[in-house]
């Protein structure tokens, strides 16, 4: 990054205006979906409770919708943050890319996806182990005595079958984040930089350079 085109940046040799930035950062959050390793494989969560109290967690990028501008996890309807999500919808998603020091802070509107044909086309493409994280006895965060994996003692060895998984479909959903706001900000020994973007219903409605 040690030179600038006109309103441009330069990454790994590459020059990049706001639009095609825009378009990088999309591709990092639809690469994270695929591959494991990527830097964007995880993000932060955050939902607002019932009593104004913030909480944050770690899920998995499931799915990048570039053309739509949609972000989706999955999480257990007796969970908290599906009741936050219940409660108020707005939700902001937080990626960051150690390798390349790139942070993606998304603020969004969720949709939850609970026993319909996306959560139910979601649950078969889940492999049978992921889905032990729905199978547990007792909500999550319920208070245990010992250190427990929550799911009856039968499965702590053996993965269940898809008869015996597909009766905790119920505990599943789709989380649809809709991106109303972008902000990235790459952290570079050059210098740092940040950059915003704004989406009206999908669609990307403006863009600037901002200060870090």
């Amino acid at each position: 990054m040690s030179q600038f085109a006109t309103n441009a940046i330069m990454i790994n040799s590459i020059v990049y205006n706001l639009t095609d930035l825009e378009q990088y950062i999309w591709k990092k959050l639809v690469n994270g979906a695929i591959k494991k390793k990527n830097g964007c494989r995880t993000m932060s969560v955050a939902t607002v409770s019932k009593t104004h109290h913030c909480s944050m967690r770690t899920v998995v990028n499931r799915k990048a919708d570039e053309l739509q501008k949609k972000i989706f996890f999955h999480t257990d309807v007796r969970s908290r943050k599906f009741a936050d999500l219940q409660n108020d919808s707005a939700v902001a998603l937080l990626f960051y890319d150690t390798r390349q020091n790139m942070q993606i802070a998304i603020k969004a509107t969720a949709k939850i996806h609970s026993n319909n044909e996306l959560a139910q086309n979601r649950w078969k493409a889940t492999s049978l182990k992921a889905r032990l994280a729905y199978m547990t006895v007792d909500a999550p965060n319920t208070k245990s005595d010992v250190p427990t994996q929550g799911y009856a003692d039968q499965y702590r060895l053996n993965i269940p079958t898809a008869f015996d998984s597909d009766l905790f479909i119920k505990n599943f959903a789709v989380i649809e984040c809709q991106a109303e706001t972008i902000e990235f900000l790459w952290l570079h020994y050059s210098g740092n930089i940040k950059a915003n973007f704004k989406y009206k219903n999908g669609v990307l409605a403006s863009s600037y350079w901002a200060i870090p």
